[in-house]
């Protein structure tokens, strides 16, 4: 049980730091330091949030001809803002995948709405209430920032889709996964309307928020593993969402892994949500750096503040 196959969907329009250092009048320099690849991808003109969701589950789906009407679960797992207000993009990519027979809903947990969503799709399956489930992840988080805010930290945000099918014929078990979430930090961020568009603003800047995402990390993991019944040192890679490489970098330092053991994709595109474990997934099968029972960790964090952590054995 767990991830049979996966797509992934990254939009081909750029945004450059040297754009970024116009619209806010920050440094190039200082922007590059955030964002190596001197660049991010968004969303075209002619595409949505959804629509690329759709493109990378169709893409999954012709790689997997799963009946459809064995997916019993559509989930689209984001972070709330899917353009249009009061409509489904799960039930949408449903209709034109030609998937009638599913539930299909949207799970809000922003960068990591994707590892909560892949465990309760790995659940239902697992439990023998679906078939399949198709989880799909998507946003488009680079659309939420007003780069004249100032507020450079989230000028990674990039856009990008993944579809995860989830089947009991697996090419990834699900050994374990915990989620948690702590509410302190809930109004640390929040999406305010401004020009007829919902921008991301910031309360005071506070300390204390890169200290929570190691603790938590680290001690969500510890669980994971005691759970999965593997050691820190028998993870092959810890894959990390890619918000920030200094906090990536102490959770690693924290389980006591070398950079050797996760996937840093900093210097090729920004932050895309929950997508960003995947991307890096993909890195290690495209260089053919697994083998069969090579555990990873999947670690995700997302506004809130929740983080989700998922351990995944390759079959």
């Amino acid at each position: 049980m767990g991830i049979a196959d996966f797509a992934i969907e990254i939009p081909t329009h750029k945004v450059s730091v040297d754009e970024m250092s116009r619209q806010s009048g920050q440094d190039v320099d200082k922007l590059t330091e955030i964002i190596p690849a001197g660049r991010i991808s968004v969303l075209a003109p002619d595409q949505t949030s959804w629509s690329i969701g759709r493109d990378a589950a169709a893409k999954l789906l012709a790689q997997n001809p799963v009946p459809r009407d064995e997916i019993g679960l559509v989930v689209y797992a984001g972070s709330s803002e899917w353009g249009t207000p009061f409509w489904s993009p799960a039930a949408k990519i449903a209709l034109e995948l030609g998937i009638h027979n599913a539930h299909c809903y949207e799970l809000s947990n922003f960068c990591n709405a994707g590892t909560a969503a892949l465990a309760i799709a790995d659940e239902q399956v697992r439990a023998g209430k679906h078939g399949a489930a198709l989880v799909i992840i998507s946003d488009r988080l680079s659309q939420l920032v007003d780069y004249s805010t100032g507020y450079v930290e989230l000028f990674n945000f990039a856009d990008g889709a993944a579809a995860v099918l989830v089947a009991p014929e697996a090419r990834y078990e699900v050994r374990a996964s915990a989620l948690r979430t702590d509410p302190v930090w809930v109004d640390y961020y929040y999406g305010e309307l401004a020009g007829g568009r919902v921008r991301v603003e910031r309360t005071a800047k506070r300390d204390g928020l890169g200290e929570a995402f190691t603790e938590n990390f680290t001690s969500l993991t510890r669980s994971v593993l005691e759970e999965a019944g593997v050691s820190a040192d028998e993870v092959a890679y810890y894959l990390v969402t890619h918000g920030n490489q200094d906090l990536h970098r102490d959770y690693l330092d924290a389980m006591g892994a070398g950079p050797d053991r996760s996937v840093f994709n900093y210097d090729a595109d920004g932050h895309m949500g929950g997508v960003d474990p995947l991307i890096a997934l993909e890195s290690l099968e495209r260089d053919g750096r697994l083998s069969a029972g090579d555990v990873v960790v999947i670690a995700t964090a997302g506004s809130g503040f929740s983080w989700g952590v998922m351990a995944v054995e390759m079959r």
